[in-house]
């Protein structure tokens, strides 16, 4: 008994952890309740976003004394999203569907080389600072500037996808022009002195 599964954890070790947790959950159920209140839904989402942005608003116009209550509208949004994004992965696993259809899948990149040697960036990400987007990556060696493309509509559509932006730094590439409550998908690859190297992974982010 107890051969390895499931990365080395051993069945023995499996049944006895389920065991306690069934019989700390029998002996008190509020605690699954209490988890699933914390989940969010489509209300809780609609009216955690309609707080960050009125709050936003109501910042950008000059009301500083609100910048507390957008920071905590924000962070409030920001969990409630990391937790929709979460579980969609995970059904995932049994859906595909489901995270392809909140844009979470990320696009497949064949040709992770341009003809020059020019790498994908790494670690691209988005976040918002401030009232802006900014955009950062790892740099590429031998790339000159780099290009941010964005789509609005179906990012596994090539045709969908135009040129943002190009900046000649990629530790802050600062977003504009954008639409508020609108969702975005962006990607960026480095370009060199006689050509450019190949789209990282999208990410994807909404204005507002």
């Amino acid at each position: 008994m107890g051969k390895n599964r499931n990365g080395g954890e051993k069945d023995e070790d499996l049944i006895r952890a389920t065991g306690d947790l069934l019989t700390n959950l029998i002996k008190d159920p509020s605690i699954m309740q209490s988890i699933y209140a914390l989940l969010p839904n489509l209300e809780k989402i609609q009216g955690a976003y309609d707080r960050h942005r009125n709050a936003f608003y109501q910042v950008l116009d000059g009301a500083h004394d609100k910048e507390g209550e957008l920071e905590a509208a924000r962070n409030d949004l920001t969990t409630k999203i990391s937790l929709v994004n979460g579980m969609a992965h995970l059904t995932g696993k049994h859906d595909p569907t489901i995270p392809q259809k909140l844009g979470l899948v990320q696009q497949i990149v064949g040709k992770r080389l341009s003809a020059a040697g020019l790498l994908v960036p790494g670690n691209f990400r988005m976040a918002y600072e401030g009232h802006s987007i900014v955009a950062r990556a790892s740099a590429v060696k031998g790339a000159r500037s780099y290009e941010i493309w964005v789509c609005e509509g179906d990012p596994l559509s090539e045709a969908s996808w135009r040129h943002l932006t190009t900046s000649g730094r990629v530790n802050r590439i600062e977003i504009t022009g954008l639409t508020p409550g609108r969702l975005y998908y962006f990607r960026i690859r480095a370009v060199g002195a006689v050509d450019a190297g190949p789209f990282s992974n999208f990410v994807s982010m909404m204005a507002i």
